[in-house]
Formats: C-alpha cells, sequence, structure tokens
C-alpha cells in the first residue's frame, strides 16, 4: 500500500515522455498489439505526441485505452491523455473513476480528472477522499488543488487535520498541504504548521518541500523561512525552497547562494534559479558550469543553462555523455532526448548533428511568429 502511496504523489512530478518520430498510425497500431508491454510502449509515446493537429486521433485511440483489461495500460492511457492535456477525454476519465476498483489505477485516474480541469466532480473527490488506501486519499487531495472551490478546500483542511496514525510516512497530509500552496489563504498557514509541528512532519521530506511550497505560496514574508529550508539536508527540499525564494521576488538573494561553500546549496541554488527563470545569473552558472569544484553543480548548471537554450550547453551536455556515473550520461541523454525527439543513447557524434536539425528548426520557427 505504502509504495502506491508513493507512486501517486510521485506522479505530480514525472516528466513526459518524449515523442518518437515513429509515425502516428504505428504507435496507434502498437496501442492495438496484444502484448500489454507493446500496448503500455504506445500509451507513453502517445502521450509526447503534444500539440501536432494529428494528435487529436492519439487523444480519441487513449480515451478507448483507459478501458483496457490491463491496469498499467489504464495507468498509461491516463497519463498520456494528461500529457496531451486533452481536455476532451474528461467524460471518459470520469466514467473510468465511477467503474474503476484497481487501487494503482484509481490514483491516476484521480490527478487526471485535476489535471484536465474536469469541473463539477467534486462527489467524486470527497468519496475518494475517505478511500481506505492511502494513495487513492492523497491523489484526491491533489486532484482537489487543481480543480479549487471552496467546499474542495475544506475538504482538503479537514483531511490535513484528521489525518493521522494511519498517515505514518506523511503521505496524505503533504498531498494536503501541497493542494492549499494551490488553493488555500494566507489563515491557512497557521493549521499547516501546527499541524506539520504536532505531527512529527519534520522528519519527512515529501512534508517539508510540502510546507516549503505552502509558505511560497501563502506567507506574505516568505524569505526567511524559505532560506531556512534552503539549507535542509535533503535536496529535494532545498530544491523546493530556492524555487520558492525566486518565485516570490528574492532571485538576487537566491543568486548569492551560487557562492555557498556547501556544494548542496549550491547545487539546490542553481535548481532554484533554473526553475524560477532567474535569467541574470546566467553568468555566474556559465561559470559554474566549467569551474566549480563539484561535478553535480557543474552538471546542474549545464542542465540549467541547456533549458535555457544558453548556446554555450550543447556541448557541455554532450560531454556529460562521456560520463562514467550513469546517472549523468543518463540524464543528460534523457534531456537531449526530450530536446530532439529522437532516441541515440551516448552517440555524441549523432546527438550533434540532432541538436543541429532541431536549433535550425526552432530558429525558423521562432521566425516565422
Amino acid at each position: 500500500m505504502k509504495s502506491l502511496a508513493f507512486a501517486a504523489l510521485a506522479l505530480l512530478l514525472l516528466a513526459g515522455p518524449v515523442w518518437a518520430e515513429d509515425g502516428l498510425e504505428a504507435q496507434l497500431a502498437q496501442l492495438a498489439h496484444k502484448d500489454p508491454l507493446q500496448r503500455l510502449r504506445a500509451t507513453n509515446a502517445l502521450g509526447a505526441c503534444g500539440r501536432r493537429p494529428a494528435c487529436a486521433k492519439a487523444a480519441r485511440a487513449l480515451e478507448r485505452a483507459l478501458f483496457d483489461p490491463v491496469g498499467a495500460v489504464r495507468r498509461g492511457a491516463l497519463n498520456a491523455l494528461v500529457a496531451l492535456d486533452a481536455r476532451g477525454a474528461a467524460g471518459a476519465v470520469v466514467r473510468l473513476i465511477q467503474v474503476e476498483r484497481d487501487a494503482s489505477v484509481l490514483p491516476a485516474a484521480l490527478l487526471a480528472l485535476g489535471r484536465l480541469r474536469v469541473q463539477g466532480q467534486s462527489d467524486i473527490l470527497v468519496r475518494h477522499a475517505a478511500h481506505p488506501t492511502i494513495g487513492v486519499r492523497a491523489a484526491a487531495l491533489a486532484a482537489a488543488g487543481d480543480l479549487g472551490g471552496a467546499r474542495l478546500r475544506r475538504l482538503v483542511l479537514n483531511s490535513l487535520q484528521l489525518a493521522g496514525a494511519e498517515d505514518e510516512q506523511w503521505i496524505v497530509r503533504s498531498s494536503a498541504i501541497l493542494a492549499l500552496a494551490k488553493i488555500g489563504q494566507a489563515e491557512d498557514l497557521g493549521l499547516i504548521q501546527r499541524a506539520f509541528a504536532q505531527g512529527g512532519g519534520k522528519a519527512f521530506w515529501m512534508a517539508r518541500a510540502a510546507v516549503a511550497k505552502a509558505i511560497a505560496a501563502l506567507n506574505p514574508k516568505p524569505r526567511a523561512a524559505l532560506e531556512r529550508l534552503l539549507l535542509d539536508v535533503d535536496s529535494r527540499v532545498a530544491v523546493t525552497a530556492a524555487t520558492g525564494l525566486a518565485t516570490t521576488g528574492h532571485g538576487a538573494v537566491l543568486v548569492t547562494y551560487l557562492r555557498d561553500g556547501r556544494s548542496a546549496v549550491r547545487a539546490a541554488a542553481v535548481g532554484g534559479v533554473r526553475q524560477g527563470n532567474v535569467r541574470t545569473a546566467t553568468a555566474r552558472l556559465r561559470h559554474m558550469a566549467r569551474f566549480d569544484g563539484s561535478r553535480e553543480v557543474r552538471f546542474a548548471a549545464a542542465i540549467a543553462l541547456f533549458v535555457w537554450r544558453d548556446p554555450t550547453a550543447d556541448e557541455m551536455l554532450l560531454d556529460a555523455l562521456r560520463s562514467n556515473d550513469p546517472a549523468i550520461w543518463g540524464a543528460a541523454a534523457a534531456r537531449l532526448a526530450r530536446r530532439t525527439g529522437q532516441q541515440h543513447g551516448r552517440k555524441v557524434k549523432a546527438w550533434r548533428h540532432a541538436l543541429a536539425a532541431e536549433r535550425t528548426a526552432h530558429a525558423q520557427a521562432e521566425g516565422a511568429k
């Protein structure tokens, strides 16, 4: 049950799949394959179709896949529809939730309900917020945060207060706090902090990260609290706090942490300036990407520059493919695949050609605007 719960919250942060230029028809045919693994792979590929006009056909096929006999395929179809922002699939998602009994599929369905902004379904969320499975309850609260409204805010507040010993990993309460970061009011911050302190939330990174998001969203003067959380021992919490500083008008403060003596703090600050789009840090990131004493910080800076399409970053990512660390070269390959829609493993020359072609196409598209 705990693994399902963690998976439910992880869905909030997962990146979308990479579009493989194999042709839409080939992917649609694979979605009808007798092998469930092939059908699952098709959902992943179709979810990366993007905003192409032909993707409406993909969305219709994915709607049908919501009722596949295999739960993993249903989850894949839900995630793909979210990636496509297929608002027209709302009715099919609601119908699935009404009949779905698999607790490993329900979280994805509820999250899709929120991400696709399916209004008028608060009864569904209220009912599933009391589900016996923690992951389902957490997903219902996350969807409530996406949809908003007075009734769903009350639901989230009540869930935060009532969740107790059965929420021993702080999964439901973390989801409630994340929801309040979206739909809460400043007065809710006191209740969040009391629940966090009295319920032992400090022991769980997910709870600390959720509180960082809530502070950034609800506290009119968040700087001091976010700076404390920036020093958290868990990088996920630290980056969340750093992003909060960037998005609440404290980008200049965050930039000073790029020179901090602790590599973990510098890495978190890099993540914050990237996610908060603090472009004034570009020159500093270029220096860090080349000369920082920490390999992790150098790579984080290179990723930030690549995301910003800085002209110096392409070769940095290609160089990362030569790393002996699978985490480094794997992350580099994933970024390159997301940019180009291609897959070349660690073949630097092939990636260099793919990047050049993508840059040309991107420049032409920008020039046509």
